[in-house]
């Protein structure tokens, strides 16, 4: 597999229209605005409105999922029993993580996603696009192949998107694309962009070629297919925008000064308050003298045109000057103070109570907050890290815990675990005391490892030794001779949402690992996930609507089968 090293670089201010971000920004300083305007034609790929003859609002009439950036590229493939087709999407897409329009619920995803219909079951196809290559991937019994990777899915985290998804710089058509445009969003256009100089899409795999275009650098390859002509969507951001990061006053003797800290592209013209912010480094500030303490701000780009605004409570300002816990006398001490000197609030530590005169002292208390957070009657608050004094704890008695006796199966790699055993400063040592002799590995450290033999019981002894003694324990391994131990399989949620055509199927399984679960519908495989360090496993797919054999109805029961010999049947949860 081939990863794209490139990433996006910046994300916009939150619009107050419909609480996404305004913009994105690759390295190469492009920012791509959200798309949910019907009337462009050049950004036709959006969900439906409700009502498509109204203007756009929101929540009321906004579509369920709207693109920053899609690019798609298509080509015929020749298959197997039947010709089908490869499919490339790469997206950087704007939806709800509970699916309807709500507020609260914004996402943000970097979307890359490969699909083959059409292939040989069973035969491996390597998938190669402008931000990367797949590992081979397996055709299931249909001839399909379809894997979707979404980075950044789940309300507001806008930034993981920019972090760590892979769908950057964005490409551009290599040649006369629309003004404001990346492409229009319909033609099959040359592309430029691609981190990897790939700027192509190609799959390679048995019986692909004849239909769609060969591969230029390998044209007698009948095993691979080659396109370069992409649809691109994506208008660039015009408009800026800011983000107010912190508005908070301070009052004395008749005084009110306003202290306004916001965040926008650099070179912006930001007012508030009858001033303009002062800004470095895409960071603005303004201290501002104002007769009376605003309920709200507002902060103006004027740069923009039109010009664009963004609202923000304004709270005092809360400094704590004493967070310290005495381990001695079980006694966290806290001071604060509040930026309003004449209309005092009253100031209360969250979790412990209120303090009295700016301070308070809280007893008996076991074990002190690592973190304290102060809020205020007039909407400020502050947090500060706890500052621990006093003796230290005396150290535990030294234990040996080698962990439960179990049953494990013949030829498994088995581990010891002593690192429940307590005391300070601490050396281990594990030892064979009785069965077929094996070989340790890491004999000396809390966990050791070793190779179950083909039958009867092993014995070890832990030894653990401190500066305050030495303490012994034993663990006895059965090893099962019929050979891997049965699975007793249990779910906690097998549910198909229709709306999304989501699969979530999970649950657990008590064999030794490695273990893997498979979930089928009626003889088609839904998917299958590996079994973790808990026994826990958990299946997640996308049916694409409609899709035979993996699309369920009321009542349909959904078969588990684990590697470890275990099944169980249960039944389907449909929801929209």
């Amino acid at each position: 597999m081939q990863r794209n090293p490139a990433r996006l670089s910046a994300r916009g201010p939150i619009d107050a229209e419909n609480g996404f971000p305004r913009w994105y920004k690759d390295a190469a300083g492009r920012r791509l605005e959200l798309a949910a305007d019907p009337r462009d034609p050049n950004t036709p790929a959006m969900g439906d409105l409700p009502d498509p003859l109204a203007p756009v609002s929101f929540p009321g009439n906004f579509p369920d999922e709207a693109f920053y950036f899609l690019a798609e590229a298509e080509m015929d493939v020749a298959g197997g029993a039947r010709p089908g087709r490869a499919r490339l999407v790469l997206a950087l897409e704007a939806a709800f993580a509970l699916e309807a329009v709500q507020d609260g619920q914004q996402q943000v995803f970097a979307r890359v996603r490969v699909r083959l219909d059409g292939g040989i079951p069973g035969a491996l196809y390597t998938f190669t696009h402008p931000y990367g290559q797949t590992d081979p991937l397996p055709a299931d019994e249909n001839g399909r192949v379809f894997v979707t990777e979404d980075i950044g899915a789940g309300a507001g985290l806008f930034d993981v998107a920019v972090a760590d998804g892979e769908v950057a710089p964005f490409l551009t058509w290599s040649a006369d694309a629309p003004p404001g445009y990346v492409g229009d969003g319909v033609t099959e256009h040359t592309i430029s962009g691609s981190p990897l100089g790939t700027n192509f899409f190609r799959v390679e795999g048995p019986g692909v070629g004849g239909l769609a275009g060969p591969d230029p650098a390998d044209p007698t390859n009948p095993d691979k297919i080659f396109t370069d002509l992409f649809t691109l969507q994506g208008r660039l951001a015009t408009r800026v925008g800011a983000d107010v990061t912190r508005a908070v006053y301070s009052r004395n003797a008749g005084t009110v000064v306003l202290d306004v800290f916001a965040t926008s592209e650099p070179g912006q013209t930001l007012r508030a308050a009858g001033t303009t912010l002062t800004g470095a480094d895409g960071r603005y500030h303004t201290r501002a003298a104002v007769a009376a303490v605003p309920a709200t701000l507002i902060v103006v780009n004027a740069t923009d045109q039109p010009p664009t605004s963004a609202e923000a409570v304004v709270t005092d300002a809360v400094t704590i000057t004493v967070a310290d816990y005495d381990t001695a006398q079980r006694r966290l001490t806290v001071e604060a103070a509040s930026s309003d000197l004449e209309d005092i609030p009253e100031l209360l530590v969250t979790g412990l109570g209120p303090l009295t005169d700016g301070k308070q002292i809280f007893d008996d208390l076991e074990a002190p907050p690592a973190v304290v957070e102060v809020v205020s009657a007039h909407g400020g608050s502050a947090r500060r890290h706890v500052l621990v004094t006093g003796p230290a704890n005396p150290g535990d008695p030294v234990t040996a815990l080698a962990g439960p006796d179990r049953i494990v199966a013949a030829g498994a790699t088995v581990t010891l675990d002593g690192t429940a055993s307590s005391g300070p400063g601490l050396t281990f040592l594990w030892e064979q005391i009785d069965g077929t002799p094996v070989t340790l590995t890491g004999a000396d450290r809390a966990r050791a490892t070793f190779t179950a033999p083909a039958t009867g019981a092993v014995e070890f002894r832990l030894t653990v030794q401190g500066p305050g003694g030495t303490a012994v324990d034993t663990v006895s391994i059965q090893v099962d001779p019929a050979g891997p131990v049965v699975d007793t399989l249990a779910t906690t949620e097998v549910e198909f949402r229709t709306a999304s055509g989501r699969w979530r199927i999970r649950g657990t399984a008590t064999a030794p690992l490695p273990d893997v679960v498979t979930a089928a519908l009626d003889g088609v495989e839904i998917g299958s996930a590996p079994v973790d360090a808990l026994h826990e496993w958990d299946i997640r797919r996308t049916a694409i609507p409609g899709e035979p054999g993996v699309t369920p109805s009321a009542g349909d029961q959904l078969t588990l089968t684990s590697s470890r010999g275990g099944s169980a049947t249960v039944p389907v949860t449909v929801r929209n």
